[in-house]
């Protein structure tokens, strides 16, 4: 059985032996390395070839916003999840707009987090319960935007309607008899029509302009 190969950062050491113990008690999980200074993870991360970064938010020699935007610089291909006391909109905003596929907070429970490991290795994104409503409370509470907004056909539609859905490609294609590789170019257009950088911030954007 293949294994996912993690790191976790946090400032924390006793935060870090306790997740270390719980996801590698898990037999598809593998611990590689962990760091309470994600400067030192960066000077390794090519060697060590991780799959997924768990990393705290709030550090004092560099944060998860900077960390993980200088993690996807070196390999995109490398998914974070921001583990966070934090469910402020500001700081999730800041961590999406950089790339993460998942933030979980602190306070969720073991399950959630190892099913968050699961999905995010797998192309789709987790979000803790709690970031999700304060992602929708925040979306009411802005005001409707006076430019014209990016027209998405019929296709792109029903694919971002499906992505919301976290719908990996291959899944998609399944359901919607198209190709995989058309479905990543419908990915590729949308993120292009709302200049943005990630799936993320696509759904983001969706979100904050009603389109689904």
């Amino acid at each position: 059985m293949k294994k996912h190969r993690i790191i976790l950062v946090d400032d924390h050491q006793m935060l870090i032996d306790g997740l270390s113990a719980i996801l590698s008690a898990n037999k598809d999980i593998e611990i590689l390395k962990t760091y309470t200074n994600g400067n030192i993870l960066l000077d390794e991360i090519e060697r060590l070839n991780p799959e997924i970064i768990l990393t705290d938010i709030s550090m004092p020699e560099i944060d998860g916003y900077e960390l993980t935007k200088r993690i996807k610089k070196i390999n995109p291909a490398i998914q974070v999840i921001a583990l966070s006391m934090s469910g402020n909109i500001t700081d999730i905003n800041k961590m999406i707009d950089v790339g993460i596929s998942g933030y979980v907070l602190k306070n969720v429970g073991n399950q959630e987090l190892i099913e968050a490991i699961h999905k995010v290795a797998q192309g789709k994104m987790h979000f803790s319960d709690d970031v999700m409503e304060e992602m929708v409370k925040n979306k009411h509470a802005k005001p409707e935007k006076q430019e014209e907004q990016a027209k998405l056909t019929e296709r792109e539609l029903e694919i971002l309607k499906l992505i919301v859905q976290e719908l990996n490609n291959a899944e998609i294609a399944d359901k919607l008899f198209i190709s995989e590789r058309t479905v990543e170019t419908h990915r590729k257009n949308m993120i292009r029509k709302f200049n943005t950088k990630t799936i993320v911030g696509l759904i983001k954007y969706a979100m904050d302009h009603k389109l689904i």
